[in-house]
């Protein structure tokens, strides 16, 4: 079995209403609609966003707690995202763990000499289309942003972004709203308490 890779493009939104009307009339179907809160962590002795980024730690590693608002279910879960290569962050590793006491997962990463230090409140629509997972999120402190995702196998990488890269300009969503990085990384620089 081939690993599946997550490609990914993130954009931060000038004009959310716009885009998922145009999602909508091109017949995506909304998934859920969640309250999403994200604990991340690092180093414990990291003392700026920079130190605690994944171009520098080499990993991101969050809690999450998931609220389901259509069916009042909430889950949570331990997830670590690495680079694929090292530097593309639209190419990444991503491994998940549900866990069921999230207090005693954060007493876990902290006696492993990590720390939290920061929280993102996040409201979110998941679509689907044609395979693609589309996540609209109101980040608070950030604002309306975008993930477009789709899982690729080793070698179909570059296809798979240009796939996710046009599905962008049908919806008329201008590249300069594109971020190199994460929505995270502009609330890591925003909200960030070392």
């Amino acid at each position: 079995m081939s690993k599946k890779i997550e490609i990914e493009v993130r954009i931060l939104l000038k004009n959310r209403k716009e885009v998922e009307k145009a999602l909508a009339q091109r017949g995506a179907i909304l998934i859920k609609y969640l309250k999403v809160k994200d604990f991340w962590y690092c180093d414990k002795n990291a003392h700026t966003y920079k130190q605690a980024s994944i171009d520098t730690s080499g990993f991101a590693l969050r809690v999450r707690e998931e609220k389901d608002l259509q069916f009042n279910k909430t889950s949570a879960s331990i997830d670590c995202k690495t680079l694929q290569d090292g530097k593309n962050h639209a190419i990444c590793n991503e491994y998940a763990l549900p866990i069921l006491n999230i207090p005693q997962a954060k007493k876990i990463l902290e006696s492993i000499n990590l720390k939290e230090f920061l929280v993102v409140n996040k409201e979110r629509k998941v679509y689907k289309y044609q395979g693609i997972t589309f996540y609209f999120d109101k980040i608070k402190g950030v604002g309306d942003g975008l993930e477009i995702e789709v899982m690729a196998t080793k070698g179909t990488e570059k296809i798979k972004y240009e796939q996710l890269l046009n599905l962008v300009d049908e919806l008329n969503i201008s590249k300069e709203e594109i971020l190199e990085k994460s929505l995270t990384f502009i609330a890591m620089q925003n909200l960030a308490n070392f």
